[in-house]
């Protein structure tokens, strides 16, 4: 049988780890949302234009990871929060890219947003865009992002847009 002040503790504890649960500022923090809508762009015959629409909230940067199948090497590259379109100058149309594109807010990282380009479906029409350009999410309003990063042996060259 408990006693009056056994009943009281019993309640107490459990409503003072609630109480510090809820007011701990590193549990309150917000997750960095994911970019969207992830589009591919073949310019020529070595390049392949990338681009994304950034996500809701704040970013610092995001965090371009690409490799090329089969055999490829994972490349990796900081973008900067206004840029949000990638040249990859190293495109070989034999191969197939996968893309991941991760927001990054201070020291988080959203879930990345992936993709997967076959440049040989794009190259036999066997896709229903007519501009070769794929994208992975059709509910977005279509519109081209206005300045590109250029990847070339790994170094990041701005370029001005494409029209």
């Amino acid at each position: 049988m408990l006693f009056t002040g056994e009943v009281r503790w019993c309640l107490l504890v459990p409503l003072v780890l609630l109480a510090f649960v809820s007011c701990d500022p590193s549990k309150a923090q917000s997750q960095v949302s994911a970019p969207r809508r992830l589009r591919f762009k073949v310019h020529s015959s070595s390049r392949l234009l990338v681009s994304w629409r950034e996500p809701k909230g704040d970013v610092d940067s995001y965090l371009f990871l690409y490799n090329s199948l089969p055999g490829g090497q994972q490349k990796e590259i900081i973008v900067s929060k206004s840029d949000t379109q990638v040249l990859i100058t190293d495109y070989n149309p034999s191969k197939d890219y996968i893309i991941n594109v991760i927001a990054v807010r201070g020291r988080e990282q959203s879930r990345p947003l992936r993709g997967r380009f076959k440049a040989k479906t794009a190259a036999r029409g066997e896709g229903d865009r007519r501009d070769g350009s794929e994208p992975q999410r059709l509910t977005d309003p279509v519109g081209p992002p206005d300045g590109a990063n250029e990847i070339s042996g790994g170094i990041l060259q701005s370029v001005p847009k494409c029209s």
